[in-house]
């Protein structure tokens, strides 16, 4: 959640300039690299739920959903957070005119230039790294195995 913010005022930057977030983009490192193209897919997926497809005209492809929540999260914090309270204000369709977000695509591709790898997870360690060096899978190995 400590990059929340952070993701915001970027998806603003995008809104006023897309040339000057596309440059912060590519001048991020690889975890600010991954923060943001998971923290874009993770809103967008909050907008793929029911509550919000029936609001959504058809045709419902999964590829027509993704564009319209990708869309959304691209037109910033306070229109998204009105769409999570609302749900019967997702727009049904694309407005006449729009273009897809591209961010998640230009994050993908400068990882995968960068680092010859498509995104990591964020639990998986950096390129270069092994499980047992990073820190999230050292504790989980060192607390040992959970029961039920």
């Amino acid at each position: 959640m400590a990059y929340w913010m952070t993701f915001w005022k970027l998806i603003d930057v995008g809104l006023g300039d897309p040339d000057e977030l596309a440059r912060r983009i590519d001048g991020m490192s690889e975890h600010d690299l991954v923060e943001f193209y998971w923290t874009y897919e993770e809103c967008a997926a909050d907008l793929k739920d029911e509550e919000f497809l029936r609001y959504v005209s058809p045709p419902r492809t999964e590829d027509y959903v993704d564009d319209l929540a990708q869309w959304v999260v691209a037109q910033g914090l306070g229109y998204y957070e009105d769409i999570m309270m609302q749900p019967a204000k997702i727009p049904p369709e694309l407005p006449l005119g729009a273009t897809v977000s591209p961010w998640t695509g230009l994050v993908s591709l400068v990882y995968r230039q960068r680092y010859n790898a498509p995104v990591r997870f964020r639990e998986d360690p950096p390129p270069g790294q092994s499980f047992d060096d990073h820190p999230s899978c050292r504790s989980a190995r060192l607390e040992g195995p959970t029961t039920a």
